[in-house]
């Protein structure tokens, strides 16, 4: 899946210093005040919004972004909202592979606490994508259960966990991800954080089977963080590996149609339709963005009827924006994102 994937092509990188000079120009986003550009629009739009540190995770791989700066570049941009990525701090993305002790976690912690305040931003969620695969058999939640600590100590309210398996037994990924999710939604629960589940490729992106798992778990603390564009079933695997390295290369920019993940998909899930059904449970929800047409609408996604869908149901916390334009600078995908997001709703 996605993000063993990203973890096996990035852990043979090295170690290395971020460079002040590659850093995104501080100076250059700074000069330019987002919130300004989109009052208007944000004066009638009833959702804050929270900015995916997955949007900036080609910039960090090709080191012009430190991940210490998330809160400064989300402040900048206009965002209230943060939403980490654990890859980001540990794993393989940045740096080789370890293990995290509870010290280094609450010196993280506290680190991103003073950053998210210097900036008036809230600590929204942290994206787990590194630890046991919750979609098997799990003997040991230590992976989980630090990363749940850490956002308990920045006062998130969820961790996002995914539930990848194999697709060789439904019956056996549901049973796993029933019991597993249980498990982190017991430790979780007297730290006051969700355990929320995300639509994420294979089983979890049919939201009928995730929908099952997530009725199956006795949990208040149970959720889902319904995905706009995550709804591939099934990938042409060729297809897929080569789309990967888009998300660290990018893409060369073309007169037509932009190149997006959705190009590997054999079998879908309606992406409305599992919307609609994941909402009912939804603790946060992600406005992924694939990629752009000559009017600013995502090429895959009908912004306008997502945003339907998200308003009939009564939702009202944070929106996450989470931009994947292939052929973009990541920090003006970020602001097309936000710009259709705002253009959007009615």
């Amino acid at each position: 899946m996605l993000f063993s994937v990203f973890t096996m092509y990035t852990g043979k990188m090295k170690r290395r210093k971020f460079l002040n000079s590659l850093c995104l120009g501080t100076t250059a986003i700074s000069s330019l005040n987002f919130t300004n550009v989109f009052s208007s629009f944000l004066k009638d739009f009833p959702y804050k919004l929270s900015l995916a540190q997955f949007s900036l995770f080609r910039l960090e791989m090709m080191r012009k972004s430190d991940p210490i700066d998330f809160a400064k570049i989300s402040s900048e941009l206009g965002f209230q909202g943060l939403e980490y990525l654990q890859m980001s701090y540990t794993g393989g993305l940045l740096t080789e592979k370890k293990k995290t002790s509870l010290n280094e976690i609450k010196k993280l912690a506290k680190d991103l606490n003073t950053r998210a305040d210097d900036y008036n931003q809230k600590n929204i969620l942290i994206m787990i994508d590194i630890g046991p695969d919750l979609g098997t058999y799990v003997e040991n939640y230590d992976d989980y259960h630090i990363w749940i600590d850490c956002a308990s100590e920045m006062k998130c309210h969820s961790v996002r966990v995914n539930l990848r398996g194999s697709d060789d037994s439904l019956s056996k990924w549901s049973n796993n991800s029933i019991y597993n999710l249980s498990k982190l939604c017991e430790y979780a629960k007297p730290l006051g954080i969700n355990i929320i589940v995300e639509n994420h490729g294979g089983f979890s992106s049919n939201a009928d089977y995730l929908i099952n798992v997530i009725e199956n778990v006795n949990y208040k603390n149970m959720g889902t963080l319904p995905d706009f564009g995550n709804f591939c079933v099934k990938q042409d695997e060729k297809k897929l590996a080569e789309t990967y390295k888009l998300f660290t290369e990018g893409a060369e920019k073309t007169s037509g149609r932009p190149p997006t993940l959705y190009d590997t998909c054999i079998k879908r899930f309606d992406m409305y339709e599992g919307v609609e059904k994941l909402m009912k449970y939804a603790k946060g929800v992600s406005a992924k963005t694939h990629g752009f047409d000559l009017e600013g609408n995502d090429v895959d996604i009908d912004y306008k009827k997502m945003l339907t869908i998200v308003k009939k149901s009564g939702y009202s916390g944070f929106i996450g924006v989470e931009a994947q334009a292939f052929t973009m600078d990541p920090i003006e995908a970020i602001k097309a994102s936000k710009k259709l997001l705002l253009n959007s709703y009615s």
